[in-house]
């Protein structure tokens, strides 16, 4: 078993022991999505090294190939920092990263026609997501 493989069971534990213990479940899509990006992060947690308003902004000029991806990055960034909340003390408001990653959200589900519904659904949960995944944060 890869690293990477070995990274998502331990991710697929993590996730359902938070849902369950928040009594919450999730559209499947979703939760193989955080699973994916959890396993993703697991090793490589380069997250915040650019402003994500930045980002977001400078996707707007390119062309949809490159815009689609820019989206999905800052989104799960926005998603990761807001949910295990690093850097809370320097974020310029409490809501800032859930702003920013449900717009990203659902700017990447409608870049592309037809709509990538996955990315409106994550917009939509954000704030759920969110709560299952800052109960995987170590104690």
């Amino acid at each position: 078993m890869t690293n990477y493989e070995q990274y998502v069971k331990h991710s697929y534990d993590v996730i359902k022991r938070a849902e369950n213990m928040l009594a919450m479940t999730i559209n499947e899509n979703i939760e193989a999505y955080l699973v994916q990006l959890f396993a993703h992060y697991m090793d490589k947690p380069k997250v915040n090294t650019e402003p994500v308003c930045i980002k977001l902004l400078e996707s707007i000029a390119k062309p949809v190939s490159q815009r689609a991806p820019i989206l999905k990055e800052v989104g799960d960034e926005c998603l990761l920092i807001h949910s295990m909340e690093w850097g809370k003390s320097r974020w310029p408001t409490t809501h800032y990263y859930e702003d920013m990653g449900q717009s990203a959200y659902v700017s990447r589900a409608f870049v592309k026609h037809p709509p990538e519904m996955l990315y409106d659904d994550l917009a939509v949960e954000f704030k759920t997501v969110t709560k299952i995944l800052r109960n995987c944060r170590p104690s």
